[in-house]
This record gives structure tokens, sequence and C-alpha cells, in this order.
């Protein structure tokens, strides 16, 4: 096999030029690949473009968080960026949860938050890994012509010092080997209490109006250092972003099914989805009468109760989305053409025609099978088959001008700051720190809308104006989480968290009518650390990208400081 892998240098994007009054295939979403990103769409929706230096910086500040398995395996849940030129991290309370947990040893970090004043005081989070990408190579070839095993297998033994990975775009009809730096050493900076993170708790999770705190502080080490990471981070702008201004959330959604067939979406809203969702509810009941047992099961089973009650709305959110005849006239639609763009191509027609309908057979094998896991392997070996033929053929129609499905690897989706109708009202674009405490009020403070005790005691010093949670039209699913949304001037407006209910149809087309990314406000962050969580050194360095403050004598950092201890 020829030599694939060119070390230390990072393939330029091949800048894709589209003339169009309106995006063509919008139902197939904006999750752009960097390496492919729509300058040409870009131009024409909002009379901008960025160049290559532009997009190499938000790919080199964007990381992605996760965590290392027994077997030495490295899993990715979550999205991240570097924001300050010190190593400091961003991410979601949510995705840090589990690292949290098992940093704080005997205290509950979880519930009453945490922050290092200093350095030294930052805890390590043992078996916590970020990647970021530095290199990109087309091996569509390569591995059609071996395997993707021994295209990833050559990677890393030309190149030690990165992780690779080799994955499949459009179900198959590309193939890109991404390479990354792993980032082994974080450190645990600063966490909220976990209530204000969560406020609301499961009723008001996928929604909007919304006030959560959804963030925590990590800093990446190197050497026993921090990360040195002044020419690739993301600078803070406290004001955020204005009404209809142009934005952009750089991150690692998880998985779509918008090049899936109509029967293998048929399937999952008739099959798939019901029994998983019977199976969380399930899980859900014995861990909440588990937790009932003691305090102490009660904390030890914090973060795996959140995740279960996240996973039962979002199925129960796709569900929904595919029994909307709305979404499935789209999804039709989108079918249909592609399938009558094939059938104009007679060689493509030959080679790829008849994979729907081969779908369409496979999914009543899979109804029948039932139970019978062997089975099911079998059928579902032979349904990816058909998927590759399916997204060969897109491939072939399409090319680059749609954005493959999410795969959990490094995305751009483009989109303007915009509030939506909802409920025979308005929803504004976004939330005020005076909702925060009205919800508290109205609901007499019972959980999940009670606060901690320290933001009561804050009150008299907040600014309740202030800008706390925010929505805009960008392209977002599960694994977007803890994303950076930028402006033009790749300042951070915003900390992807949530989307409201109407986006979980997304999963299968892409609609912006109604559906909304929703993020932190950065002025809430600010605000919270200066007022309630005497955190004004790391605000400093986010706001003024100042070092943490050293002492008179010049040898030792300010003490450390903790919330709620």
């Amino acid at each position: 096999m020829q030599n694939i892998l060119r070390p230390f240098a990072f393939l330029l994007p091949s800048l894709l030029s589209v003339s169009l009054s309106a995006q063509e295939h919008k139902e197939l979403g904006r999750m752009w690949t960097f390496e492919n990103a729509p300058i040409g769409w870009f131009q024409q929706a909002y009379d901008w473009k960025p160049d290559d230096k532009w997009l190499d910086h938000a790919r080199l500040s964007s990381l992605r968080f996760g965590s290392k398995d027994d077997k030495g395996g490295t899993r990715f849940f979550c999205s991240a960026s570097f924001v300050s030129p010190f190593g400091l991290v961003m991410t979601n309370h949510h995705c840090a949860r589990d690292a949290i947990v098992a940093a704080q040893g005997q205290g509950d970090w979880l519930k009453d938050g945490f922050y290092a004043g200093s350095y030294e005081a930052e805890v390590k989070l043992p078996g916590f890994v970020m990647s970021q990408m530095v290199r990109q190579q087309d091996v569509t070839k390569q591995v059609n012509e071996s395997s993707v095993e021994a295209v990833q297998k050559q990677a890393e033994e030309q190149d030690k010092d990165h992780m690779h990975q080799v994955i499949a775009l459009y179900q198959g009809g590309m193939y890109q080997l991404y390479s990354f730096k792993i980032f082994d050493d974080l450190r645990l900076v600063c966490a909220p209490h976990g209530q204000v993170a969560h406020f609301g708790g499961d009723p008001d999770n996928f929604c909007f109006p919304r006030w959560g705190l959804d963030f925590t502080f990590v800093r990446a080490y190197e050497g026993g250092k921090p990360v040195d990471s002044k020419a690739n981070h993301f600078r803070w702008k406290t004001e955020g972003a204005k009404e209809g201004e142009l934005v952009f959330v750089t991150g690692n959604p998880g998985t779509t099914g918008r090049l899936k067939t109509v029967a293998q979406c048929e399937y999952m809203r008739d099959h798939s989805f019901p029994g998983r969702l019977r199976m969380v509810h399930a899980e859900l009941e014995a861990l909440n009468a588990k937790a009932k047992e003691s305090p102490e099961e009660e904390r030890k089973l914090r973060a795996t109760i959140l995740r279960n009650e996240n996973t039962r709305k979002a199925v129960q959110g796709y569900l929904d989305g595919l029994l909307d005849p709305r979404i499935m006239a789209i999804k039709q639609k989108a079918e249909a053409d592609l399938r009558a763009a094939v059938a104009k191509d007679a060689g493509l027609q030959q080679k790829h025609g008849d994979a729907w309908d081969k779908i369409v057979a496979i999914q009543l094998e899979k109804a029948a099978a039932k139970g019978d896991q062997k089975l099911l392997q079998e059928i579902v070996a032979r349904e990816n088959a058909e998927q590759k033929r399916i997204g060969e053929a897109c491939f072939a129609v399409y090319g680059t001008s749609i954005p493959p499905d999410a795969t959990m690897s490094l995305r751009i989706s483009d989109g303007v700051v915009k509030g939506f109708p909802m409920n025979g009202t308005v929803a504004p674009f976004f939330t005020s720190l005076y909702g925060l405490f009205a919800r508290h009020t109205e609901f007499g403070g019972q959980h999940p809308f009670d606060l901690p005790q320290p933001w009561i005691d804050a009150l008299p010093k907040l600014d309740l104006k202030t800008p706390f949670n925010l929505v805009s039209t960008c392209d977002i699913i599960g694994g977007n989480s803890g994303s950076p949304m930028i402006d033009k001037d790749q300042r951070i407006v915003g900390l992807i968290f949530d989307g409201n209910i109407e986006s979980l149809g997304n999963n299968f087309v892409f609609d912006d009518e109604v559906s909304r990314s929703v993020s932190v406000h950065p002025a809430i962050i600010v605000e919270s650390l200066r007022k309630v969580y005497a955190a004004g050194a790391l605000a400093d360095e986010l706001e003024k990208q100042k070092p943490r403050p050293r002492s008179a004598d010049g040898k030792k950092y300010a003490p450390a400081d903790t919330v709620g201890r």
C-alpha cells in the first residue's frame, strides 16, 4: 500500500464554491467538515467568507472531551475549546459530571461546586482527555483498495505521536483520516453548583426559555505546566451576540440519520425507539429506587440518573420527530429527489438504484427477527452494506455540496441568533437573570426549581439584567454539548449545552423554522464568577487574557478557594 500519511502537514481545505440564493438540500443540514467548508455558501448567505487562516485557527482552538476505558481505548462524548492563552478549556458541567465525581473524593463538588484559586489547587482528572485535530487527509481510495483497519494501522506506525481515526463520511461515500494531539493531563479549575447548572431539571431539559448555568472550566497541562495555547484559543466577548448576528458552532456532533432512508426511519419509529424508551424507563425506576436507600447512594448515582433522564427525553424527542407528518414529508421528498437524480444516470442506477428497495426488505426482516441477536447481527451487516451503496450514490450526485451525517468528528455550523414562535407566543432570543429568580420564586423554591443558598445570598449584588441563555439557528445534536459558539471575529458569544424540544427531529432532517440550539451566555458566566464564586482571577483570565496573579514574593500563587464547602 502506498504511503498515505504526510506527517506534520495539514492539508488545506478544498474551498467549495456555491453560488446560491438559498441553501440547496437544506434538509441535510449544516454540519460542515472543515476540509470542505462551504465558503461560497457563507459568502452568498452572509456576504462574508473565511480564509484558510480563519478556518485553521477555529479548528485548532476546538477540542473533543472524552475518557479512557479499561481496555486503553478512548471514548469521546462532548466538545470543548481553548478560551485563554494558558491552556484553559471550557466545556459543559453535564459533560464533566463524571470527571468531577471522580475527583471530588469525600466532598460533594457536583452539588456544591468547586473553584481552584491557584494553579497548584487545580485538581487532576485521571482518565479524562482532550483531543485537538491537527491534520486531515482524504483516504477514500486507500480504504476502498484495502480497509479502514489497514489505513489506520499504517497511520499509527508512521506517526506515533498522534492519535488517528479513519472516519466514514456519507455512509462510506468518503473516508477521512483525522490525526489528533491528545492532552491527557487535565485539571479541574471551576464548576458551579450542580443545581444551578441543571436548573429546572428534567422538566426544563430540551426547552427554552431556559436558565441553565451549564459550564465547567478545566486546564490542560503538559510537562507539569499549563499548555501554551496563545496561538490557538478563542477570545471572550462578555456582551455576546446581537439578534440576527451571524454565529458559528465548532464542535463534534455525535450521530444523525439524515441519509437514513424513509423505511429505516419508519422502523425506528415503530420498533427501535419505543423499545429503547421502555428500557430507559425501567433503568430510571431502578436507579431512583436505589438512590432513595441513603444519601450516600443518592450522591453516587446522581450523575447517572441525570444522564438517563437526558437519554429518556432525547429518545422521546426523536420518536416525536418521526411521528410528525411534516418531518416525514420532508424526508420522503429528500429521498425521492436523490433517487430521481440517481435514475437519470444509467451507471449510477445500475450500481446503486436497487439499494433503497433492499433496505425496505431488510426492515421487514429486522421486525420479524425480534430478539434473535445472532440473526439481527447478520441482517444489520447486510443493511450496512446497502447503506454504504446509498452513501456512495449520494456522494456521487451531491459531492461535498452537502454535509455528511454527524460522526463525532469536528464540524462547523453556521446560523444566526434568533428567537422563535412558541406556544402561541414568541420566545425571545435570550433570557436574563431576572428569569432565574422569578422561576425559583414562582415554583416556591421547590426542586428542580430551587436555587443554592449562595445564589440567594448574592441576589443584592447581582445585575438582574444579565443575559443568561440564548438561542440560534445553528445545526447541533448530542456531542455538540460543550461546543463554543463564536462570532466572525472568533470571540466566544455562547456555550452550547442543549437544543429546544423541536430540534430533536433534526436528527433525521434539518429544519430551522422553530428548532434552535441553546447556549449559556458569556455574560452570566462572568457575572457568576465575579459575584457568586469569588473567582475574579478566572474572570480576568477570560476577559483580559491575564494569567493567575502571584503573591508579593513572586513565588506562590494566590491561595486556593472552594465553593460551598
